[in-house]
């Protein structure tokens, strides 16, 4: 009985310590989260280490000194780098809208009139974007944008007043600017502005003018060896979960997709477009900052492979334009080789085009290219009965990339002129042969 009694105590006592040990086992079991969380969210792999500021990227096109009745404009980046980094260490406030002051008529002679420096660039920008690039103190300015800055070198030195003006709608605002020295601007840029090329000016109309070179300039036609990008590099930096992503070989190229994001590739052009069609239902109204977005994006996936600045920003599209640079000089092709586009929803990317390659090495063959002057550049677009001239928005030198049709990964860029004609750049086509006069000289 003894013995029984011994056994069963035995067994009770395993029973408690195993019912203890399964307690303290369930109290402080912890489930392995990281495991699920990483299934679920992948951490996405740049394409590139490359990331880049706001002034860097949003560039002014020209700057121009307007001297008696000379026009002068920087066409090296270098001058054009120093001039900015010098206005960067200026404080503007008090901006004051002063649209109403200045007449249609008196516009053109406010913003091109001597004695004033004028930087331009490619489009209007918000006024949110300025403050991520000069040290802006008024607060209370906002929903505007200005696609330029106008300097008067005539002003005192205890009060300096800059103006930001958008041409397009005619908008200026005055700007008090601080720890500025006139002096210093007029004896290091005003004063020495014939060192500068010299400008014409071409008058749409009476509220625009555009400024053209007015001698024939010299640029080599450059060639280089493309270097491919890879498309599953950009797969894996697009896609939330690039495990889930299927690749399909199409007749043009590659295409991927994860059942709700798309990303095709052209392989003839170098090209690549992704695609979120889920954005596209989302409510878009008016955003200030898509042009940060725009930057942003592509700062988080690498994506700045080459030389990009700003081109173009269509605010109510929601769309931006970032054109590829060469020797300083915009670079335009038909098919979009040359621009990083994206259009956005109300907060994810719609669409993403962009070149899948990057001008890797400057083949040294090189070849001297004579450009029309401004002069006939003018003449050229006045003889052609099918232009609208209020159409035309800008006019540029340029590079056009030209693939080579017998060597694979070379590109040629062949120096021309370019209009931005309608919304579109399109490149003059330069004729001498009066007959074809009824011949829009724009390609």
């Amino acid at each position: 009985m003894m013995r029984y009694e011994t056994i069963k105590s035995i067994v009770l006592t395993i029973l408690v310590c195993t019912s203890v040990f399964l307690t303290w086992s369930l109290w402080t079991y912890q489930p392995k989260y990281d495991f699920i969380e990483n299934a679920k969210y992948i951490q996405n792999v740049p394409v590139s280490n490359v990331a880049v500021d706001y002034g860097t990227v949003v560039q002014p096109r020209y700057i121009f000194i307007h001297k008696d009745a000379q026009h002068y404009g920087m066409t090296h980046h270098s001058d054009i780098y120093k001039f900015m980094k010098e206005m960067k260490n200026w404080t503007f406030d008090h901006f004051e809208n002063i649209s109403d002051t200045v007449k249609k008529e008196q516009f053109l002679s406010f913003i091109h009139g001597k004695g004033k420096i004028e930087i331009i660039y490619p489009d209007d920008i918000p006024i949110e974007m300025y403050r991520t690039i000069f040290q802006i103190d008024d607060t209370d300015v906002e929903k505007v944008r200005f696609d330029r800055i106008i300097i008067p070198m005539n002003e005192d030195e205890e009060e300096i007043h800059v103006y930001f003006v958008s041409a397009n709608e005619k908008r200026i605002y005055k700007a008090v600017a601080q720890d500025v020295s006139i002096e210093n601007l007029k004896q290091t840029y005003y004063a020495r502005a014939e060192r500068y090329t010299p400008f014409l000016s071409y008058d749409i109309d009476e509220t625009k003018s555009l400024f053209l070179p007015a001698r024939p300039l010299v640029l080599n036609r450059l060639q280089y060896y493309m270097d491919e990008l890879s498309a599953d590099r950009f797969k894996d930096a697009l896609f939330t979960d690039p495990s889930f992503v299927k690749k399909d070989v199409l007749n043009f190229g590659e295409e991927y997709t994860d059942g709700s994001r798309l990303m095709d590739v052209d392989l003839s052009k170098k090209l690549l477009l992704y695609v979120n069609p889920a954005a596209r239902g989302e409510t878009q109204t008016f955003d200030p900052t898509i042009l940060q977005k725009s930057i942003d994006f592509v700062n988080d996936h690498g994506g700045w492979t080459d030389t990009y600045y700003f081109d173009r920003l269509d605010e109510n599209g929601r769309k931006a334009t970032f054109r590829l640079f060469a020797n300083g000089y915009p670079v335009f092709n038909r098919y979009g080789m040359a621009e990083i586009i994206q259009i956005w929803g109300e907060n994810e990317i719609i669409n993403y085009q962009r070149p899948l390659f990057t001008l890797a090495i400057p083949d040294r063959v090189s070849l001297p290219i004579t450009l029309s002057s401004g002069y006939e550049v003018i003449d050229q677009l006045k003889r052609q009965k099918n232009i609208q001239h209020e159409l035309i928005d800008d006019i540029a030198i340029g590079y056009e990339l030209i693939r080579d049709s017998e060597r694979e990964n070379i590109v040629m860029l062949e120096p021309a002129w370019y209009c931005l004609y309608s919304g579109t750049w399109r490149k003059i086509v330069m004729t001498t042969d009066e007959r074809r006069g009824d011949i829009i000289g724009l390609e």
